[in-house]
């Protein structure tokens, strides 16, 4: 155990290491596992970092990433400042900035490619703990490498690597849990639950529930369920301490802690899907056979199977592991009977939203399942190799680099935030757009306004958005609208961009729709001009 401390673990995986299940002579050593994991998820991640870095470019929920690591870098709180996703990646992000100096688009990605390899690694550990010992160092090796590249294929987009990360971190949490029984092991478990709350607050909800799924297996198989009660006490005091971010947040940002619990309310009281517009599930029996063409229909229904398989996978797995005795679990059944409690609780996700990006985050549990079920198999290497095809395949859209080098989708290559990315053709134009108009009106790079999903314009041009909204994706009171529009009184924008289209083509969710009093403000106050390229894109001049 003196290497695992010599190489610094990140502490989720020192933790998980040091506590993991006692080593038998059916499942490989510790350290030759750590050290391969390790050196495989990195290595892999880098390599798959470097390929992809500069491929694609998203204003919207990319924008709302950077421009909140930005924000925080200027000494802003997330939730307090501006809307935000829960403080736990922007602080990341922002320490990981901070310490390389750029807060540029590299900085951005490379912090998220940092948390990537973490959490693929951590990935990779989990599924060779079900190894049998006979392999061989350089099957397991191969395996690795397979695996890794696998699980950074599915991290889409990149931005959501963060997600992803939690995501493996409840199923280490529930490996834990269900492992052995005892305080220590049940206080690490809780310290995990509590940082995938700090990551967001829906995944630390997903992760309790998933938690609670493992507490009631634990208690009908062992008929004695005081026995728990100690350690479900453990892990309790455990998420606590791993909240306690949040904690900290609120003791050195005054109002926070308001702002955090005014989100929190807002989320339980709405009805108006607030954080994601749904969408129907797109069942691989509802795709126009050839329609664009064979290669796109197979991935949609892959897609589609991918959601069949979201709740019938786990489900076969814990109809198969009731009836063996808890006693005669392997690491296998442990890792099967996590991912399979976490794959539950997640497809909630997948299903508020039925689209790639959802699907991809609830899907890794399965993805692990599938894995660890797969490295004991005879044939282990060919079946490893259809799921990267099936895998390819499905993510060929929603993965840049392949969108372009095997869909030949044409993009632009365009300076953001200091580096050179290859991008969609209406991305450059916003830019080519936004610089024209700027270059009409003194002032106007650090003083405009972005509408209603333009955040990383702000952090392209390293310009504070005049409003809290920073990125609107529903309705709003008349109150609400009141006070933004009070902000933009006390320093107006000399420019500001709109793009008012319906979100998912619907018209009640144009910017002017949601947001009348705002959009009568801008009107009232400023003068259209032509915009040159985009053709979403409104562009208004102070009058």
């Amino acid at each position: 155990m003196a290497t695992v401390c010599r190489i610094r673990v990140p502490t989720f995986l020192s933790f998980f290491v040091r506590h993991a299940m006692t080593v038998s002579t059916h499942n490989p050593p510790f350290r030759s596992t750590l050290s391969i994991s390790l050196a495989a998820g990195a290595l892999v991640t880098l390599c798959w970092f470097l390929l992809t870095w500069r491929y694609g470019f998203d204003f919207a929920d990319e924008g709302y990433y950077w421009y909140g690591a930005q924000r925080v870098l200027r000494g802003e709180a997330p939730i307090r400042d501006f809307l935000a996703y829960d403080i736990g990646r922007y602080l990341w992000a922002a320490g990981v900035m901070a310490l390389i100096g750029d807060d540029g688009m590299f900085g951005a990605r490379a912090a998220a490619g940092l948390f990537q390899g973490l959490s693929v690694c951590l990935g990779v550990f989990l599924v060779l703990q079900a190894l049998d010992a006979s392999l061989r160092t350089a099957g397991k090796i191969l395996l690795a490498v397979a695996v890794a590249l696998i699980l950074n294929l599915w991290v889409i987009p990149y931005y959501k690597v963060y997600d992803f990360g939690a995501a493996i971190l409840v199923v280490a949490m529930l490996v834990l849990m269900l492992g052995a029984q005892t305080p220590a092991r049940w206080f690490g478990a809780g310290v995990i639950l509590g940082l995938t709350a700090v990551i967001g607050r829906n995944h630390g909800l997903y992760g309790a529930a998933s938690g609670l799924l493992a507490l009631a297996f634990l208690a009908f198989k062992t008929k004695r369920p005081t026995v728990l009660l100690l350690p479900a006490l453990a892990c309790i005091a455990g998420t606590v301490v791993g909240f306690s971010p949040n904690f900290l947040m609120a003791l050195a940002k005054p109002g926070f802690f308001d702002a955090f619990m005014a989100s929190v309310i807002e989320h339980v009281h709405s009805t108006t899907g607030a954080t994601n517009i749904p969408l129907p599930v797109p069942w691989p029996w509802t795709v126009a056979h050839g329609k664009d063409g064979w290669m796109l229909w197979a991935s949609k229904v892959a897609i589609g199977a991918g959601f069949i398989a979201l709740l019938l996978v786990p489900a076969l797995a814990i109809l198969a592991l009731l009836r063996k005795r808890l006693a005669d679990f392997t690491r296998l059944d442990y890792l099967t009977l996590a991912a399979a409690f976490t794959a539950l609780m997640y497809a909630h996700y997948a299903y508020s939203r039925a689209d790639l990006v959802h699907l991809a985050v609830s899907l890794l549990p399965v993805i692990l399942l599938l894995l660890a079920a797969t490295v004991r198999m005879p044939g282990k290497f060919a079946v490893l190799a259809g799921m990267l095809g099936v895998s390819v395949l499905m993510l060929l859209q929603d993965v840049p680099l392949l969108d372009n080098k095997v869909l030949g989708r044409k993009m632009k290559t365009v300076e953001i935030g200091g580096s050179m990315l290859h991008v969609q053709p209406f991305i450059a134009d916003y830019i080519a757009d936004s610089d024209a108009a700027f270059a009409s009106v003194p002032g106007a790079r650090a003083n405009f306004l972005a509408l209603p999903n333009f955040p990383g314009l702000h952090a392209h041009y390293k310009a504070k958005m005049g409003i809290y909204e920073i990125y609107a994706l529903s309705a709003r009171s008349a109150a609400f609208e009141e006070s933004e529009l009070a902000r933009l009184d006390g320093m107006p924008p000399q420019v500001v961009l709109l793009s008012n289209h319906g979100l998912d083509r619907k018209s009640d969710l144009r910017y002017s729709s949601m947001h009348p009093l705002t959009y009568r403000w801008i009107l009232d106050h400023y003068r259209r001009v032509e915009v040159r390229r985009s053709q979403n894109l409104e562009i208004y001049v102070k009058k």
